[in-house]
């Protein structure tokens, strides 16, 4: 009997979950609107830039998907909660430095294929518990501990990478770039399994349904007994997690393990994640949405290119979109964002 009112607790508090998750698929303009605007996209550069209504073009943009997702696909379980990470570029040039040198190069003997790459993946992960611990334990917002771990992992990153980067010539790390399956890259194939991964953590886990409850109102899932803290620790480890596989894809990419890998991805990211509706201030929104955002973000891009605008102008684009799309999550949410 000593066991009931926990066990009710409980009940109150995945009640809760999915009495938010269900508020957020009745929530059809949250869910329409980016469809929509993808298709409106879609439409206006298929008249007016040409060539970009073709197979080929098609092709290409998803194969441009795969960094943008996976680092979206992170990002988005930290938002849901009402948090933020910032860290993204540091983390991302960590772990894409770090790759580089464990597998096959010319800068050591190292040689570890396939554990190279979970080692660096790995080290997002941790860099994600760090993030994770002290902003709940130490109470800092998320915003500043994520800025400094980013800046940390910037500073360890160099002190690897020295003067010269390490060139990759281990060629089946390469092939994940630069070979391709039914026409789609390798590395598009693994964010496309991430998603997945993605999805059914939130749609078929409790852990998934309580990074909305946390998000919508911590207090009521934190009164039922539900371990808050272990949920956005655990938020801020899945982005670490996606944020260094990131890494490794821009390796493979690239072809050269170096810091460079994550400068100025951060800002796509958060774009990405906006304008697919999931909300900055928490609670609603998820990788479906996410998934669109960065569908978005990528044919605005693609059909910039096209239309010959120039990259500057682009960044001019991308942040009048993040700004509108912030300001409107916060007409939807009624919240403050504090993060």
């Amino acid at each position: 009997m000593a066991d009931h009112p926990t066990l009710q607790k409980e009940m109150i508090a995945e009640e809760f979950a999915q009495k938010v998750v269900r508020q957020n698929r009745r929530d059809k303009i949250t869910k329409l609107s980016p469809a929509i605007v993808l298709l409106g996209l879609t439409a206006a550069f298929s008249v007016a830039a040409p060539g970009f209504f073709s197979v080929a073009n098609a092709m290409t943009i998803l194969g441009q998907i795969a960094t943008p997702l996976v680092l979206a696909l992170g990002l988005t379980f930290v938002v849901l909660t009402g948090s933020i990470d910032l860290s993204i570029d540091g983390t991302m040039g960590l772990t894409g430095t770090v790759v580089g040198f464990l597998v096959m190069n010319n800068q050591n003997s190292m040689d570890l294929g396939l554990f190279g790459i979970l080692i660096a993946v790995s080290i997002g992960g941790l860099m994600g518990l760090l993030i994770g611990t002290v902003y709940v334990k130490a109470r800092i917002p998320s915003f500043m501990v994520s800025y400094g771990v980013s800046s940390i992992a910037s500073g360890i990153a160099q002190s690897i990478n020295g003067s010269l980067p390490a060139t990759i010539v281990d060629e089946g790390f390469r092939s994940l770039a630069l070979s391709s399956f039914l026409g789609l890259p390798y590395i598009t194939w693994i964010s496309i399994a991430v998603f997945g991964v993605a999805y059914i953590i939130q749609e078929k886990t409790a852990f998934g349904r309580y990074l909305f409850a946390v998000g919508s109102d911590e207090r009521i899932p934190k009164m039922s007994g539900v371990n808050v803290s272990r949920v956005k620790i655990l938020a801020f480890v899945w982005a670490g997690l996606c944020t260094g596989l990131a890494g490794v894809i821009g390796a493979a990419r690239l072809g050269q393990g170096t810091i460079l890998i994550g400068r100025n991805n951060l800002f796509p990211t958060m774009t990405a994640v906006v304008v697919g509706g999931t909300l900055f201030s928490g609670g609603k929104g998820g990788v479906v949405n996410t998934l669109f955002g960065v569908l978005i973000i990528t044919v605005l891009n693609d059909g910039l290119v096209l239309l010959g605008v120039q990259a500057e102008l682009q960044k001019g684009i991308q942040g009048v979109i993040i700004v509108i799309a912030v300001a409107a999550s916060i007409v939807r949410s009624r919240r403050l964002i504090s993060k």
